[in-house]
């Protein structure tokens, strides 16, 4: 199998440099994401605000030595500690060519309430971060899965794309349109609510406008972007891919690595190079520190390999947006 994906890809740089091939091909953006949680506490104690702006630094400054991106979601703490410690970061992250966003680590357990009601939750956050970056630099939002329609509530409340689709997100639909009849509300939230959605990665990776959160298909009048692509945690890639819940054992390791790159070329061998098509990997904050330099090196290392073989492209939730309602113009 891994010998059949390797040819494809190397059948695709060949002909991406016959003129005219690539023009209408469509590249498999590459993002990540960099939760500040809601449970922090950096608007509290502003050693731990200066600690996270380190990590982050560290991880820019890693990052950008590989050509790479990141995005970096704020939930309610780290927004108000910009304000609070006087330091706002979240521009800092934008000046420096990355991504940022907010986090909506809201609405798991959240009964159902009308649209205008869950919409306030959005504004909530969202104003924290556009206040920090203004409101045209923070058009996404992470999270929010629940049984109200997230996708309603957050474009009443200025969101244009939703990423950090997880399977908590399919309680907002009835049941057959759901991956079984197994996925009942309490299956998800019973422990399974954080697996990668939608279920199959032939279909995750694909980006589609939606009206509403009754299901993961296109609608022509869709008003947000959902953005899902997300293939999960970096420093549990090679234990999840074998079914090994390690938790706090996690270690980041050049084997989650090279999990990931083995799933990224078998990507590279399966999607429709016509549809626009992204990916995500979760990077932990606390990942940006020196004791995983190693790993975070071999990772950026080895995505810069991918892009240099025209298997990925690099880009911010952001980016990733706005490429895809360009590509809607055209």
């Amino acid at each position: 199998m891994k010998k059949a994906v390797g040819l494809l890809s190397l059948l695709w740089v060949v002909l991406s440099a016959v003129p005219g091939y690539a023009q209408d091909m469509q590249p498999l953006y590459m993002t990540t994401m960099t939760h500040m949680e809601s449970n922090f506490q950096d608007d509290r104690d502003q050693k731990i605000f200066e600690r996270h702006v380190r990590l982050l630094s560290y991880g820019m400054s890693l990052a950008e030595g590989y050509g790479a991106k990141l995005t970096v979601e704020s939930e309610k703490s780290f927004a108000r500690a910009n304000t609070i410690w006087g330091v706002n970061f979240m521009q800092t992250i934008l000046d420096r060519g990355h991504g940022v966003g907010t986090h909506c680590d809201f609405g798991f357990r959240d009964p159902l309430m009308p649209v205008e009601e869950y919409a306030a939750l959005f504004q909530q956050n969202k104003a924290l971060v556009d206040a920090l970056v203004g409101s045209e630099n923070n058009l996404g939002c992470s999270g929010a899965g629940s049984v109200n329609d997230y996708v309603q509530a957050g474009s009443l409340a200025g969101f244009k794309y939703l990423d950090g689709i997880v399977s908590m997100h399919y309680l907002s639909m009835p049941l057959e349109n759901r991956p079984s009849a197994q996925w009942t509300n309490r299956y998800i939230m019973s422990g399974h609510h954080h697996e990668n959605a939608p279920l199959e990665l032939t279909e995750r990776i694909y980006p589609f406008m939606a009206a509403d959160a009754q299901d993961f298909q296109a609608d022509a009048n869709g008003a947000m972007l959902i953005s899902a692509g997300d293939l999960g945690s970096l420093i549990r890639y090679a234990e999840s891919s074998v079914g090994d819940d390690c938790q706090d054992r996690c270690v980041l390791t050049h084997e989650d690595v090279d999990f990931l790159v083995a799933t990224l070329r078998e990507i590279d061998g399966f999607r429709d190079r016509n549809r626009f098509a992204k990916v995500s990997i979760y990077l932990e904050v606390t990942l940006f520190n020196s004791k995983n330099e190693d790993g975070m090196r071999y990772f950026f290392a080895q995505m810069q390999q991918l892009s240099d073989e025209g298997i990925i492209e690099w880009a911010t939730q952001m980016d990733v947006y706005r490429a895809f309602v360009g590509t809607a113009n055209t």
